[in-house]
């Protein structure tokens, strides 16, 4: 079963880097990712800024994993992007195949209940504190349901460079073991959003399609190694016009 899973993978993977829509394909990821990198930097400095001003610091630790079993949900453009650190690191490509078999059976039926709320949701054009209010309760399940992503292993994140920006926007500057769910201390957490021209850059990349589309980050990674990226290839036409 195993061999049969990533003998598919290598077929999609060879699909996805031929010809034109391939060179656009790596090229994109490339921008993205410089692109990522300068918003995360931006924001953790101004973050720095902030929190020295005030005579706090960040107590966050390297293998701290409260944050890691939450819900993440990614657009496809980033998910393109991990996808393509997985294609360049065939090992982690292996262990997060491995893990998602594990992951599904516990995390699948809920996080498609989220991403079918959420869809809803946006599609019927409800305000986005009104589509939080919705699925936060999801998310708290899935929260209470222990559920490690996939993504983790001994205690690290071995997408670490190209995590989704929910994964690197969080950053406490109270006790560690307060982040704890089970915890009755409530945690002291800062929220790090990208500012509005470090997202405009990003989404200016390609077509609106590829910010759109989101769902749970281990489905979406999924179903574009098993299953390929049509969405990206009609962005990648619409990009040569």
């Amino acid at each position: 079963m195993a061999k049969t899973r990533y003998w598919q993978i290598e077929k999609i993977e060879a699909k996805e880097n031929i010809g034109s829509y391939g060179a656009w394909r790596r090229e994109y990821c490339g921008k993205y990712r410089k692109s990522l990198i300068q918003a995360r930097n931006n924001s953790y400095n101004s973050l720095i800024k902030t929190l020295t001003s005030k005579g706090e610091m960040i107590t966050c630790r390297k293998e701290c994993t409260y944050c890691c079993f939450h819900y993440v949900a990614v657009p496809l453009a980033h998910g393109m992007v991990i996808v393509d650190y997985l294609y360049n690191n065939k090992e982690l490509l292996k262990t997060f195949i491995h893990n998602y078999e594990k992951w599904r059976h516990k995390g699948y039926n809920i996080s498609n209940i989220i991403d079918h709320t959420r869809t809803q949701a946006f599609s019927s054009s409800m305000p986005i504190n009104d589509i939080i209010a919705v699925t936060r309760p999801l998310s708290t399940r899935y929260l209470e349901m222990n559920i490690p992503c996939p993504f983790l292993v001994n205690n690290t994140c071995f997408i670490y460079a190209v995590r989704p920006l929910p994964c690197s926007g969080q950053y406490s500057v109270s006790p560690p073991d307060w982040c704890a769910h089970a915890t009755e201390e409530k945690a002291v957490i800062h929220q790090l959003v990208p500012d509005d021209e470090d997202l405009i850059k990003i989404m200016q990349l390609a077509a609106p399609q590829l910010m759109l589309y989101e769902v749970t980050l281990p489905i979406m990674i999924y179903k574009l190694l098993t299953e390929g990226n049509l969405l990206g290839r009609e962005a990648s036409v619409l990009s040569h016009k």
